[in-house]
């Protein structure tokens, strides 16, 4: 009877473990008190030289993206070219960046948090925003 419960038991915290979402959660709280972001999209993926821009102060687009970035994260051990930047500023002054790829093979949504290179999958709503707000991006000084 001791032997059934002991297996049960092991059988549970094995069942719960594969349930649980593997990853880091919440690395990046800092991001829910922001009250605007810049958002750069690089002309070519992975050469942050030219790009154009969009300024973002509504607070559902920027808590959309913040919640995507703060799903459960891992260390990330793919090497993919950024299509962009997103530049999120905090209350005192602080910055926060997020690098984003939305093509078929990386989506994601990157970030460093001490030293170490975390990633996240971009969800499709969240990409549907980014290229909705690629649509308004301009270059610096045209503007």
């Amino acid at each position: 009877m001791i032997g059934i419960r002991i297996l049960f038991g092991f059988m549970l915290v094995l069942l719960l473990t594969y349930c649980t979402p593997q990853g880091t959660p919440n690395l990046l709280p800092e991001l829910a008190t922001c009250d605007s972001a810049v958002i750069m999209y690089y002309n070519t993926p992975g050469n942050p030289r030219f790009f154009k821009m969009v300024k973002v102060y509504d607070k559902a687009s920027l808590s959309s993206l913040a919640e995507a970035a703060n799903q459960p994260a891992h260390i990330a051990e793919r090497d993919c070219n950024t299509q962009g930047k997103i530049y999120y500023y905090g209350d005192n002054g602080e910055v926060f960046v997020l690098y984003f790829t939305y093509d078929a093979a990386c989506k994601s949504l990157t970030f460093i948090k001490t030293g170490e290179k975390y990633e996240v999958i971009l969800p499709a709503a969240e990409q549907k925003l980014l290229e909705k707000l690629k649509e308004k991006a301009y270059e610096p000084g045209n503007r």
